[in-house]
């Protein structure tokens, strides 16, 4: 029963980060979607919202990862386990100190402390994940939920791909973007990467509210 509660309290937070991250776009629309990182939502005016959507994130995970704790039983899964609890600090630190604005150029404390967190997400989440799948799929309580989980997972992968593809691409295609700004059209990958990001949690939640009947 208590993974069951836990599993929807996984859902309930993941679908609250996708939800606000999607209400966003209407309350701040001076930050265009096209190249604008989701984390100058920080910046100004509900500002909090974005805030507590990567406290909603972590708490989505954090419950995520006690479930799986059950199943995993190889070194693989247990380091892929831990180092989810170091995304979920990531994630609360990318919600207590604030981005710059991605045309600011200027240091601080906060800035630089909300890059590594964001960095640590954005580049090994794929990681932990995979780490994780496999340790789960070893398990044959998860062995109905093999192809479902499988490609979530490499949905991960394909999603940070994607982003920084968009990079690579939007610099090749006009030298003369900068390292970031308009022409650099990195918005709409880094909205559908954190996205799946948090449909990966949901996949797996669901998976063990079902098997939970």
């Amino acid at each position: 029963m208590i993974y069951s509660i836990m599993s929807i309290a996984a859902v309930i937070f993941a679908a609250m980060f996708i939800l606000t991250l999607a209400l966003l776009h209407f309350l701040k629309p001076e930050f265009d979607p096209k190249w604008r990182m989701i984390s100058e939502y920080e910046i100004g005016k509900h500002g909090t919202l974005m805030q507590g959507a990567f406290f909603a994130w972590a708490a989505s995970v954090l419950f995520m990862m006690v479930v799986a704790w059950r199943f995993i039983g190889s070194a693989g899964g247990i380091i892929g386990w831990v180092w989810f609890l170091i995304i979920v600090l990531a994630l609360v630190g990318a919600g207590i100190f604030k981005t710059n604005a991605i045309t600011d150029n200027s240091t601080g404390r906060d800035n630089t402390i909300h890059t590594l967190c964001e960095s640590i997400v954005i580049l090994t989440f794929p990681i932990a994940s995979t780490l994780v799948a496999n340790a789960l799929l070893r398990s044959p309580f998860w062995e109905p939920y093999t192809l479902v989980v499988f490609n979530f997972t490499l949905l991960n992968w394909l999603g940070m791909i994607g982003f920084f593809a968009s990079i690579i691409w939007s610099r090749r295609k006009d030298p003369s973007a900068g390292r970031v700004g308009p022409k650099v059209l990195l918005g709409w990958p880094n909205r559908i990467m954190v996205v799946i990001y948090n449909v990966w949690v949901i996949v797996l939640a669901v998976c063990v509210i079902q098997m939970m009947k």
